[in-house]
């Protein structure tokens, strides 16, 4: 059959070169077998900007390209045990970026021969070395496992079996998922391979799970996780950890408690770091500290609407107005309640140390339920004020 290549979305805003190459290769793709194809256009993809960049003198391979590639190279070996053509393919685009790169040509900057070369051998070496992993995966009898198995595999931390780590990433943001409402599980992991392609590795079901995104550091981390959360619907919680592969199953804990922490504090959706959650992270590592703060709390458990009050002015941050608005009472019954936690806790949820406390004890009460870790016996109510609340 003949093969039309699909355009790359949003062509029109990268440079003029890698549009050219998509034009100049479609003569040289037509009659590709039909198993090919979607693996074919998901290693163009990937492989057309590398060169485009290297003809401006950019040096651009990030990890979440290089899991791309293999992962792209596996399933074309895995239909085919010739890839000369292929070979030919990324050669013949070489040579043609190479042509331009030399001629000088109006319009093209001026780069290094020696840059696209080294682009080009790259994706070669790749593309080889792949073959000869699946040739010799196949040789030895064995199918490649389902994503979905290696996903859960390096979750659980057992290293692949000799060189089945081939199209792995060397690092990745391992990332907890919690939906209020269950989605449908391809949309949700959809959302993360839009944002990180090919290489992500997902174990969903419809009201989360963990995924696992190629990552080159923290930040990036960070920012796949903030751009899938953006794609998603209704009310989603995440927690992101950068780790490189050998620590993926330490990423999945930290991850999922932070996570836990999250909901157990009751923040908005959105995406969560360690960072967000440090004191809470190092309250729940430690139980006697999580003991003494849940003590602290306790004395409020009898009267709802001081801990309803506590909770708002935690996430108001302590805005009176703000926490009065919200919890729709007057501002002098605000003050009141105020007063009446002080009485009850010892701290002034008015002051930054009060309110930090405050806070972390809140957590520290919800994690520990969550948890099933039980609670110290409050103090007796006679060593306490008991003004009756309205």
């Amino acid at each position: 059959m003949t093969t039309t290549l699909r355009p790359e979305p949003g062509l029109a805003t990268t440079a003029d070169l890698a549009a050219r190459l998509w034009t100049d290769v479609a003569p040289i793709l037509r009659d590709v077998p039909e198993p090919l194809e979607t693996a074919l256009h998901s290693l163009l993809r990937a492989v057309i900007p590398l060169i485009a960049s290297a003809a401006r003198g950019d040096d651009l391979w990030p990890a979440e390209t290089t899991a791309r590639i293999r992962a792209s190279i596996a399933e074309i070996a895995e239909a085919t045990d010739d890839v000369t053509p292929i070979v030919g393919v990324v050669s013949e685009l070489t040579s043609r970026v190479l042509h331009v790169v030399m001629s000088g040509e109006p319009g093209q900057p001026a780069a290094s021969p020696r840059a696209v070369s080294a682009v080009g051998s790259r994706l070669v070496s790749e593309l080889l070395a792949g073959a000869h992993h699946t040739s010799t995966r196949k040789h030895r009898g064995s199918l490649a496992k389902g994503r979905a198995q290696r996903t859960q595999e390096l979750l659980r931390g057992i290293r692949p079996d000799g060189d089945d780590d081939y199209d792995l990433a060397p690092a990745y943001a391992v990332v907890a998922v919690h939906c209020a409402e269950p989605l449908d599980t391809a949309r949700l992991a959809g959302a993360f391979e839009q944002v990180a392609g090919d290489g992500a590795l997902t174990a969903l079901g419809p009201v989360g799970g963990f995924v696992l995104l190629p990552a080159g550091d923290e930040a990036r981390a960070a920012q796949l996780a903030r751009q899938a959360h953006a794609e998603l619907p209704g009310r989603v919680w995440m927690a992101a950890s950068w780790r490189p592969r050998g620590e993926i199953a330490w990423g999945r804990q930290e991850a999922g408690k932070v996570l836990s922490l999250a909901l157990a504090a009751d923040h908005e959706p959105g995406v969560y770091l360690l960072a967000d959650l440090l004191v809470e992270f190092a309250v729940a590592r430690e139980p006697s500290v999580s003991d003494n703060l849940v003590r602290i709390i306790e004395p409020l458990l009898q009267y709802p609407a001081l801990l309803e009050t506590l909770k708002v002015l935690v996430a108001t941050d302590g805005n009176r107005s703000q926490a009065a608005e919200r919890l729709i009472i007057h501002r002098s019954t605000l003050d009141y309640r105020i007063q009446r936690i002080e009485q009850l806790t010892g701290l002034h949820p008015g002051s930054v140390r009060g309110i930090n406390v405050l806070s972390a004890a809140l957590t520290a009460r919800a994690w520990a339920e969550q948890s099933g870790r039980p609670r110290r016996p409050a103090e007796p109510a006679a060593a306490r004020r008991t003004h009756p609340l309205e």
